[in-house]
């Protein structure tokens, strides 16, 4: 339990920021203690919204996890496939359905509580260290290989890469619809979601290619193989925009199979798999490390059922 007055500084300050500046936590994780009845002013249970008055008495009843700088929670029992590892890095298989690293303080299950469990020290590669070191991210529903650091420097070194378009990043999209080329590229810009919503939308108009809050996006797809209803594509993701081979291919009336906002959300989850990376060594800037991802046992199934055996790809 800790207590505080509220001096004259303070009055008509909200709750929730006096308690997230004297606690030393983010304003979430304050206002989720206020939410739970857990901050008390004067006695009474406060209220998020509320202005303070001098001479008032805030008393917190429980210790408040901050999300930024709470590590994942360690789940030694979820299963993790390694595809790589060395010194600076480690490189997981992701399964579909698995968040990458938790968004709020205890929160289980993601990829970083598995990861940190067998290699604690990536708890602290990265900055916030919620992230578990992940050096990138790929969408709940996405499988495939995901980068860890193992150092502070390595995690550096590779978010810089990845902002700087140096790592090479391949996937595979199963799609519904035939592309009418075999090799297309999507240079479009993407723009945020209007009123709140989760969606990217792509830029079409003069008017939203040139807006100030487009971002350039660069995808390039490539047909490995051709159904009488599906395709399977390769896919280099250019640059690293939310929702980007998701978007650009809903756009192109080639919706990846399973997409949930920008498809038909059948059961299974979306067909996107992040198939290869290509990248240099942390500690090394002359060795580049080549990451192959298998598909998983199930995404497999769903492949063999949508289209024909590939006939000499059955490694993808």
């Amino acid at each position: 339990m800790r207590t505080f007055v509220v001096d004259s500084s303070a009055v008509q300050l909200r709750l929730d920021r006096f308690v997230a500046e004297h606690s030393g936590v983010s304003r979430g994780a304050a206002m989720r203690l206020i939410a739970d009845g857990l901050v008390q002013v004067d006695g009474r249970i406060g209220k998020k919204g509320a202005a303070l008055l001098a001479g008032q008495t805030v008393t917190v009843t429980s210790e408040a996890q901050d999300d930024q700088s709470t590590p994942p929670v360690p789940q030694p029992e979820l299963p993790l496939t390694v595809l790589y590892e060395d010194a600076d890095v480690v490189v997981v298989s992701k399964p579909q359905g698995m968040a990458c690293h938790p968004l709020r303080a205890g929160e289980l299950g993601t990829v970083a509580s598995a990861v940190v469990a067998r290699y604690p020290e990536c708890a602290q590669a990265a900055q916030p260290v919620r992230e578990g070191g992940v050096c990138h991210r790929l969408d709940t529903d996405t499988s495939g290989a995901l980068i860890f650091a193992r150092t502070q420097e390595a995690w550096q070194k590779l978010r810089s890469d990845f902002a700087e378009g140096l790592i090479e990043k391949e996937y595979l999209a199963l799609v519904v619809g035939t592309p009418s080329d075999d090799e297309f590229d999507v240079t479009l810009p993407l723009l945020t979601g209007r009123g709140g919503s989760p969606k990217m939308m792509v830029a079409t108009t003069p008017e939203q290619i040139y807006h100030p809050a487009a971002l350039d996006a660069h995808t390039c797809f490539f047909v490995v193989q051709r159904g009488p209803t599906h395709t399977l594509l390769r896919v280099v993701a250019r640059t690293g925009r939310r929702h980007q081979i998701r978007v650009h291919l809903a756009h192109l009336g080639l919706p990846i199979v399973g997409d949930p906002l920008y498809g038909q959300g059948e059961p299974g989850g979306q067909f996107l798999h992040a198939s290869r990376l290509r990248f240099g060594s942390p500690s090394d800037p002359s060795k580049r490390i080549t990451i192959e991802a298998p598909l998983g046992a199930d995404r497999a199934t769903l492949l063999a059922e949508l289209l024909p055996p590939l006939g000499g790809k059955e490694n993808l």
